[in-house]
């Protein structure tokens, strides 16, 4: 799945995900089925495990979608289990500096050149693909995106970005706000100015750019200027309770003539 986003990218296409939050393997399938081109499997802020982690990436494969894991934070410990488990790419949220990415890095890499132990399991097929072939070259086989969720990230993108082996940045603009004291206020003068400068940056120094930006048409242009090509546009929860709510409202509008209490 994840040749089909390369592919894409290579021809200047942007590619549209979304976040995985709910436990249920069969979100990850139908939401693969509605045509987005890669799911967020958010490790970090749900009560996702690494059962329920592996059955999405499952779901998202029978979906036909690339499945990113955002594990709870850049620590190895954190990240092998997730890398046996074969994703398309690990999401490494709060990086701040050019040492957090190098770990991200490393965490991701087979000796000599990482700190990765040796245990493949889904990611080699169990044994039906070349073991050795991936030991030597698995790491090309996903994407490692790192979060840019702090004003010390964006202070340090210059060294971060001389990190081999980042294929992606990603912005967390909520966090990022919290950061400069502006929390959810992502329109605040400081947020924009640090968002443009993040474009500016992944420009300058050629760097595939994504972000969680909603779907708000005017708000995807404003990304869209800032050369973010990888976009996630919501979640599993949210998408369910508009949709709820949407369904509720003309009900009670076309039943009882009033909107919603």
């Amino acid at each position: 799945m994840l040749n089909h986003i390369r592919e894409k990218i290579g021809k200047g296409e942007p590619v549209f995900g979304a976040a995985v939050t709910m436990l249920d393997a069969g979100v990850s399938e139908m939401l693969g089925c509605a045509g987005f081109d890669f799911l967020w499997i958010d490790m970090e802020h749900t009560a996702i495990t690494k059962a329920h982690a592996l059955a999405h990436l499952m779901g998202a494969s029978s979906g036909r979608t690339a499945g990113f894991v955002r594990v709870p934070w850049n620590d190895p410990v954190l990240v092998k289990p997730v890398l046996d488990m074969g994703p398309d790419g690990v999401i490494f949220p709060f990086i701040r500096s050019a040492e957090d990415a190098r770990l991200a890095v490393s965490a991701c890499e087979y000796p000599p050149k990482g700190i990765r132990g040796c245990g493949p399991r889904r990611a080699v097929r169990y044994g039906a693909d070349d073991v050795m072939a991936y030991l030597r070259d698995g790491s090309r086989s996903f994407w490692k995106i790192i979060q840019i969720e702090h004003v010390d990230c964006v202070r340090n993108l210059d060294a971060i970005a001389q990190v081999p082996g980042v294929d992606c940045w990603m912005i967390g603009p909520t966090d990022l706000s919290g950061s400069v004291g502006c929390l959810g206020d992502e329109n605040a003068p400081e947020v924009q100015r640090l968002l443009d400068e993040i474009g500016a940056k992944a420009a300058q120094h050629r760097v595939l750019l994504g972000a969680f930006t909603g779907d708000d048409p005017a708000t995807l242009q404003r990304w869209k200027a800032r050369g973010v090509k990888v976009f996630t546009l919501g979640g599993d929860g949210g998408y369910l309770m508009s949709a709820a709510r949407a369904s509720l409202q003309q009900a009670r509008r076309s039943v009882w003539g009033i909107g919603q209490r």
